[in-house]
């Protein structure tokens, strides 16, 4: 270790920006991969809460016995005229002065499709539409088709930018580590030679420079890891941020001292062929 920290302190400004450019590309990749999490949380819970409202022409438990038995239906619940308006006043409150206005008789029973997970993109939810609206005891059915169409084309477009993105920051971090490392010990090559020459094992001139990388990856490590748990903390932007965040960085704290031990090594066996 003693001999890590000289190599440390020798290769000063040289340290200084190894460990600005670790800093940075975990930074990078904890930034891009917590885009990625919100985003696909989001696009969950926007699929979590499809469902088809359908309007009944009959009895609403004559059109439910035809919706049980639809392939892609997950389930069906009846909603009274009550149950309609209390819903509308819970979402609307600025609007129940002119509900009472308007009279007892603006709702009417109806009935909630919930489609299984595998049906709530809009192409089968087009399908399953259709087929509810071709029934002769249904008078209409709605499903905000324009609203989830442009929520899913958005969030599949930002899925896929933030995991391109993800995967890049990802690659740049491993190169960055990498490189880094070798960079500051090909800064030591003369005196690893001499070393060398003088007999000293592979063993002895080895070790300082993995403990050189290790001691790399934790200061770098410590800076991101604190601030990133404490904004997940603080804001909390979605539920189960915080733990992801603690994976995210122990996952990122291993690789990255594997990539950066294995660039020590990988420049000390170039010195040693001479390259």
């Amino acid at each position: 270790m003693k001999e890590a920290l000289k190599a440390f302190l020798a290769a000063s400004y040289r340290s200084v920006f190894a460990v600005l450019g670790i800093t940075l590309s975990i930074f990078m990749v904890v930034l891009t991969a917590n885009a990625t999490y919100v985003s696909y949380y989001t696009y969950s819970r926007i699929r979590d809460a499809v469902r088809i409202e359908v309007f009944p022409a009959v009895r609403a438990e004559e059109v439910e016995s035809f919706l049980k038995v639809l392939g892609g239906v997950e389930r069906v619940e009846i909603v009274s005229e009550r149950e309609a308006r209390e819903e509308f006043v819970k979402l609307y409150p600025q609007l129940a002065d002119l509900l009472n206005r308007l009279g007892e008789d603006v709702f009417y029973p109806m009935l909630r499709v919930y489609p299984k997970d595998h049906w709530r993109d809009v192409r089968f939810l087009d399908l399953l539409s259709g087929e509810i609206s071709a029934y002769r005891g249904v008078a209409g059915v709605y499903y905000g088709r324009e609203w989830l169409k442009a929520a899913q084309d958005f969030f599949n477009f930002l899925l896929g930018a933030n995991v391109v993105v993800l995967l890049t920051a990802f690659v740049v971090s491993l190169l960055v580590s990498f490189y880094t490392v070798r960079f500051v010990v090909h800064h030591r090559r003369n005196l690893i030679e001499i070393l060398r020459l003088a007999g000293v094992s592979p063993f002895r001139l080895r070790y300082p420079y993995v403990l050189l990388s290790v001691l790399y990856t934790l200061v770098s490590w410590a800076v991101v890891a604190p601030l990133v748990l404490y904004f997940a903390g603080r804001y909390d932007p979605v539920p189960g941020i915080l733990r992801f965040n603690a994976l995210l960085l122990g996952g990122i704290l291993v690789v990255v001292l594997v990539t950066t031990t294995f660039g020590s090594l990988r420049a000390l066996t170039d010195l040693e062929r001479g390259l």
